[in-house]
């Protein structure tokens, strides 16, 4: 399929390094201009790669989600964090075929840059209950506790029955900022007084 004329605009605004220009073009591009999005996925400026992810996380269908996906091992922080938000959006139009990548995702809670652990933390958050399991796995089941903290944190923002469920149960837990968050969740949430007054 040939790219369409938006497309072309969008890749020249890109090319241009014009932020201000290439976003509204983003925004506009449709399911008809996927095809060429997945394929700058491969290119090899990294500059072309976000913008890509940037306008897949707007009007990519479930096609769009496991190229999407592999955008979480690029060897550029930036992408990675991407690929992290661009999934979160995704999921909000095609939750069945993005829920099996989410854990491929937390494990993202201890990528080795800052900025990629935090998009990480809230684009899971963003997926809501269908992230619970991903985020209860990395809490229970790891030992690195940075990403332990973000997922506990990850389950205050989310603020749903479902993750109130794992709060309970960290609210013993040895990391400190983990049971900060526990507390913390529970009580935004008004279930913090229900549970003391239960246990009276």
């Amino acid at each position: 399929m040939n790219p369409t004329a938006q497309f072309d605009a969008f890749r020249s605004a890109i090319a241009a390094d014009d932020d201000e220009r290439t976003e509204p073009l983003a925004l506009k591009l449709t399911p008809a201009d996927e095809p060429a999005l997945i394929e700058l996925l491969s290119s090899p400026e990294e500059n072309e790669r976000w913008w890509a992810l940037r306008a897949l996380a707007a009007c990519g269908s479930a096609n769009a989600v496991a190229p999407v996906a592999k955008g979480l091992d690029d060897p550029a922080p930036a992408v990675r964090a991407a690929a992290a938000l661009a999934l979160a959006h995704l999921h909000r139009r095609h939750p069945a075929e993005v829920t099996p990548l989410l854990d491929p995702l937390a494990a993202h809670l201890a990528d080795e840059e800052g900025m990629v652990r935090q998009i990480a933390a809230d684009a899971l958050a963003m997926c809501g209950d269908d992230a619970a399991p991903a985020l209860a796995r990395v809490l229970f089941e790891q030992r690195h506790e940075g990403a332990r903290t973000r997922a506990a944190g990850a389950l205050r923002k989310m603020a749903t029955r479902k993750a109130a469920s794992i709060l309970y149960a960290l609210l013993n837990d040895p990391n400190p900022l983990v049971r900060t968050y526990a507390y913390e969740g529970l009580d935004e949430m008004g279930l913090l007084e229900t549970l003391l007054v239960t246990l009276q």
